[in-house]
């Protein structure tokens, strides 16, 4: 099951699994200490996408508007669930989302999952930059 919800939507438990993952991958996982909860995580108008197979939290992104257009990124399946399909379903209710709001989906994407985001339409431009230590491309879903 995947649902849209603001932070102050969720349960307790559902912020608690939320970050649970988003650490225990990004900081743990990829080596990469930094502060991976941040204020955009409580903007009203963040949508947080959230991945359960049954009672299991499995994976987890995040959406918002711009003044340009939107953003999708903090995407993250576990571990125990990546090669499942469920990425890809999350990917799509994130850009269906975010098809309400004028102007281009924004990703920041890993410098290694490029390949992976243009199966969605999404087209890198830009040289690529670091971002917490990690090789990232700008990428862009025209509308």
């Amino acid at each position: 099951m995947i649902s849209l919800k603001s932070l102050h939507e969720m349960t307790p438990l559902e912020v608690h699994q939320l970050y649970k993952l988003r650490v225990d991958v990004f900081v743990a996982e990829q080596n990469c200490p930094y502060n991976e909860i941040d204020d955009q995580d409580a903007d009203p108008a963040t949508r947080h996408i959230l991945a359960f197979d049954g009672e299991q939290f499995a994976g987890c992104a995040r959406v918002f508007p711009t003044d340009t257009g939107s953003r999708f990124g903090r995407f993250v399946v576990h571990p125990a669930h990546r090669g499942s399909g469920l990425g890809p379903k999350i990917v799509r209710a994130g850009i269906e989302y975010t098809e309400r709001f004028p102007g281009d989906l924004i990703v920041e994407a890993q410098a290694g999952l490029v390949g992976y985001y243009e199966q969605f339409g999404l087209v890198a431009e830009g040289e690529e930059f670091l971002d917490t230590g990690i090789p990232h491309r700008v990428m862009r879903l025209g509308r």
